[in-house]
């Protein structure tokens, strides 16, 4: 047993023997029937021509999510603090992801659901564009985009907060041009640089 916390890269397959899963751990267990038993410890088991594998450990802390995949399809995001065992009985993949912390209230963000229609998406890149002309101030480009954006699917997240999406959200990256349109006659080439969270 040892002091080693076991995870998803320990797999046995047990003719006659037990196992002793500790508390901290969790363990999957298919019998000779090909039926499923999840254990979570602590806890000592006897198998008969069984098949076991220990689980790996997922934690998401205040500031993190978990976006869990299911085995039927579904897609689940659970804010931390929280932790699950990647049982792949019921999941395909689990991840741990941070959220978008908006530190003030000059920070925003502008979230749609996907699946949104072109028009929506058109209303999207028009708000880049406008953000991208000179002198334009957030407030202003984003003035009225809050009750009329959220009926097309489209959102504006303001701070001060923490922003944990939805499993069908996307977050609208805006790309900028890094040239300054200072010295003429030169070349912008590819220099973009891409944010989310608008200042």
């Amino acid at each position: 047993m040892g002091i080693t916390f076991r995870s998803g890269d320990y797999v046995r397959h047990v003719r006659l023997g037990g196992r002793t899963i500790k508390d901290g751990e969790a363990a999957a267990i298919w019998n000779r029937r090909g039926e499923h038993t999840q254990i979570i410890g602590p806890r000592r088991v006897w198998m008969f021509s069984s098949d076991i594998r220990f689980l790996t450990r997922f934690k998401a802390e205040a500031d993190q999510f978990l976006r869990i995949t299911h085995r039927d399809g579904r897609v689940e995001h659970v804010t931390g603090p929280t932790s699950i065992y990647q049982n792949p009985a019921f999941h395909d993949e689990v991840k741990v992801h941070d959220g978008i912390r908006l530190k003030s209230s000059s920070e925003c963000l502008m979230v749609y659901k996907n699946g949104a229609t072109d028009a929506t998406l058109e209303g999207i890149y028009n708000v880049a564009e406008q953000m991208a002309a000179p002198g334009k101030d957030v407030k202003d480009v984003f003035e009225g985009v809050g009750s009329e954006g959220s009926r097309h699917g489209r959102r504006l997240i303001k701070g001060p907060t923490l922003f944990v999406p939805e499993p069908n959200d996307s977050i609208h990256s805006f790309s900028w041009s890094l040239c300054s349109g200072r010295e003429e006659n030169v070349p912008c080439g590819n220099q973009k640089h891409s944010f989310q969270v608008l200042q």
